[in-house]
């Protein structure tokens, strides 16, 4: 399964993870604190900005030296002025640089909380999670979809909010099993078992409640695979009139018979696909947001 994001996480977060997903925490762990070079390595940026110092002031020594020599000393006295200026802005530069968070970092910092990693479900959950992500994914990239044909379903908006709120709540069973199985550890006794019974019973009707939300999920990305499918049966179709010029030339008696076939395919494929347009929006209204 992948990382779930808050529909409100930017999207450059969201491809950060493609590439440094090391730098992303899971909601179990602290959030990370702030990181500079001077709080995640001070000896070693001290160190840095030491060798940098002696090295600007050496060269600054060496160049005062060959400008004293070749220049007039007016000239010379200027173009010292200058050389340390250019070295005290770099070295400038340098601090600031050090003292800042890399950007990568800060975001994922920022937006700890805001997006959940696979180590934050346990298997149930991600299994759960794992069929709604490929629902979601289904309906966002089918035909139908990318060609507007169910616009009116607001998929881009409604699938990921429902998706987040799935994960949020599959992250809540993961907890409260673990914490049911670290509580129930040792021995068992009828005061812990009246605890406990309402507690798991509470549990199981809280995942019966989303494996349905998942269900009708799986249920819209079938009739979105239906639709998909009967549309590219309609493209296919649009090549009709190339195997009836076929037929034309390569058979002198003319069997009209497969020629009025795809004429009343064509009429019975645009009910089809009307109909599985029709099925799709059904279905994508179950999982409409309350207002």
């Amino acid at each position: 399964m992948d990382p779930v994001f808050a529909p409100d996480v930017p999207v450059g977060v969201r491809r950060l993870y493609e590439h440094r997903p090391e730098l992303f925490v899971p909601a179990s762990a602290p959030r990370p604190k702030r990181e500079t070079s001077w709080s995640v390595a001070p000896a070693n940026t001290f160190g840095t900005l030491l060798v940098w110092i002696t090295v600007c002031v050496g060269g600054w020594i060496l160049a005062l030296i060959f400008l004293a020599g070749t220049l007039p000393v007016a000239v010379a006295a200027w173009s010292a002025v200058a050389l340390a200026g250019i070295a005290v802005v770099a070295t400038g530069g340098i601090l600031v640089k050090s003292g800042m968070e890399d950007r990568g970092h800060k975001a994922v910092r920022l937006q700890h909380g805001k997006y959940l990693l696979p180590e934050d479900f346990d298997a149930r959950a991600a299994r759960l999670l794992g069929r709604a992500q490929r629902a979601v994914k289904t309906v966002l990239e089918a035909t139908v979809t990318q060609r507007g044909l169910l616009d009116e379903m607001k998929n881009e908006l409604v699938l990921p909010e429902q998706l987040w709120d799935i994960a949020q709540v599959l992250r809540e069973h993961t907890v409260l099993r673990a914490r049911q199985r670290d509580v129930a550890r040792g021995m068992a006794t009828a005061e812990l078992e009246a605890v406990l019974g309402p507690q798991r019973r509470a549990l199981a009707l809280s995942v019966d409640a989303i494996k349905r939300k998942v269900d009708l999920l799986d249920h819209y990305a079938d009739r979105v695979r239906s639709a998909d499918a009967a549309l590219r049966a309609e493209a296919a179709l649009g090549d009709g009139d190339r195997y009836i010029e076929l037929l034309a030339r390569t058979e002198p008696v003319g069997d009209t018979s497969l020629v009025q076939g795809f004429a009343d395919e064509a009429t019975a494929l645009k009910e089809t696909l009307t109909r599985t347009i029709n099925a799709a929006r059904d279905a994508g209204r179950t999982l409409a947001l309350p207002e």
